[in-house]
């Protein structure tokens, strides 16, 4: 009867402890950063800023896609903000919503005192392919949303100089 006991005891210690331990898998560098696709799987994405490309890696760690990003002369990359397969296109190609920027200083800037430059954002969407399907000038912040059976994506623009003004957003209708 002891010997019984003792053996349940023991194969529910080794069960227990088998199938609910933590296990480490793997490291990433910091410089990616994680998304979800529409279809519910996670991905990594790392920015490439010589090659102008992102490089898409399934959890696993193993290479999905790769992406050149037209970014505007002297611009540089913001953010990736969309990674999608379905949300402007039904094809198979990756589509991807990034913003970038420009640090201008002003022609009249003659005071070297005076720490002031102006930023300049642009939001685009493209395919895998680098084809353009939207960029806005002045704006680096959207969001996709679903009402009454419709999607949407509203952009936000900047319109003006200074943090006064009102913005805009724009409205566009998803397929």
């Amino acid at each position: 009867m002891k010997i019984n006991t003792l053996l349940t005891i023991l194969l529910l210690f080794i069960a227990t402890v088998g199938y609910t331990q933590i296990k480490y898998e793997a490291k990433i560098d910091s410089k990616y950063k994680s998304i979800q696709l529409d279809d519910g799987s996670f991905k990594y994405v790392k920015y490439d800023k010589k090659k102008q490309t992102i490089f898409i890696y399934n959890i696993d760690n193993t290479l999905w896609k790769t992406v050149m990003l037209p970014l505007p002369k002297n611009h540089l990359l913001d953010e990736v903000k969309l990674i999608s397969q379905t949300t402007f296109n039904k094809d198979e190609k990756v589509e991807v919503v990034y913003s970038c920027l420009e640090f201008t200083v002003p022609d009249n800037f003659e005071d070297p005192n005076v720490d002031y430059s102006k930023v300049n954002f642009t939001l685009n969407v493209i395919t895998e392919t680098g084809e353009s399907l939207l960029k806005v000038d002045n704006s680096n912040m959207m969001e996709i949303i679903h009402t009454k059976g419709q999607t949407k994506m509203l952009i936000y623009k900047h319109v003006g100089e200074s943090f006064n003004n009102n913005d805009e957003t724009l409205i566009y209708n998803l397929p």
